[in-house]
């Protein structure tokens, strides 16, 4: 192969490298959750990252996306003086792009890619010697997405912040979600009147045009709390003839109780604006073919596996 630069899409060609044999030792510094994608680790693979509290409340690096190599079985590692992008694999090395993301990958950008051997030693000795590296893990994931959660997004050196925009409105990670069907609501006059309804739904950011929020009603709420929707968790909406599926949308805010019922409870859930409906029979086929070929999706239920969650947020490209 030689040496070769690959430019000003790169992208094409580090994923179909990393589909290769392994294993591979990937250091790219920022993260979107659009990463699993572009990388294509697998178990025995190892990657490093700037998951440092700066670049996880900047938004530059997704706990989303850690946490899905960490279900792919790969080694995670965390430095943060980390701002490069190496991948090493048995037959090459690609110096590249320094953030594994979509706007990466509209971007003009470059990789050099060499089969040279002194080369691939060199980058075996820089990622060994990379100080300061931390492990990432359970614990190190909650943290992070605590850091994410109460952070914005700001610029950081070299990262645009176009690579964060539309992903905002979920969860990091997603380790809560539901398939349900659910009726729509709207307060009546009386229900609005009273101030449990304007003090539990506030808009504290104002009006978006990327979002849109929704109050729905659940005629037969969970008795307990794994099965009761809470704020936080991801819903995807099933259509009463079941031949629909609602994009994801986030519990804004509930369970909020529907006067003159028994038990009826409503919920105010957040959703994009630019994601639409999937027929059921196309997610049941896309979902068979992604390795799940159970997923239920015509029946109410709450999704346990995290495989199974991230192959229902890949429907609509989250």
């Amino acid at each position: 192969m030689g040496t070769t630069l690959r430019a000003p899409h790169p992208w094409p060609h580090i994923t179909a490298t990393l589909r290769g044999p392994g294993p591979h030792r990937v250091a790219v510094a920022y993260l979107d959750h659009t990463a699993p994608e572009l990388l294509s680790l697998h178990a025995g693979d190892q990657l490093i990252v700037n998951a440092a509290r700066p670049a996880v409340r900047a938004h530059a690096t997704s706990p989303t996306a850690l946490a899905r190599f960490l279900d792919a079985g790969v080694r995670v590692l965390s430095t943060p003086n980390l701002h490069t992008g190496l991948i090493v694999t048995p037959g090459q090395v690609i110096v590249g792009p320094a953030s594994a993301s979509h706007s990466s990958t509209l971007a003009d950008e470059s990789a050099l890619a060499t089969d040279d051997p002194d080369a691939h030693a060199a980058a075996h000795v820089f990622l060994d010697g990379l100080d300061d590296t931390t492990e990432v893990d359970e614990v190190f994931l909650d943290s992070a997405t605590e850091i994410w959660r109460i952070g914005r997004v700001v610029p950081l050196a070299g990262i645009g912040s176009s690579t964060r925009i539309g992903h905002d409105f979920l969860p990091t990670p997603v380790r809560r979600m539901f398939l349900r069907h659910l009726g729509d609501y709207t307060p009546t006059a009386e229900a609005e009147a009273e101030r449990t309804w304007a003090t539990s739904a506030p808009e504290t950011n104002g009006p978006n045009p990327r979002y849109r929020t929704q109050w729905l009603r659940d005629d037969t709420p969970g008795t307990d709390r794994r099965s009761r929707l809470a704020p936080g968790d991801v819903v995807i909406r099933i259509s009463d003839d079941d031949t629909c599926l609602d994009p994801p949308a986030v519990v804004d805010t509930g369970p909020v109780h529907i006067p003159h019922t028994r038990s009826a409870v409503a919920y105010r859930l957040r959703s994009r604006t630019d994601l639409d409906p999937l027929a059921v029979n196309d997610a049941a086929r896309i979902l068979a073919e992604d390795g799940h070929p159970n997923p239920r999706v015509h029946h109410d239920h709450r999704v346990i596996s995290p495989g199974l969650r991230a192959a229902l947020l890949r429907l609509w490209k989250l």
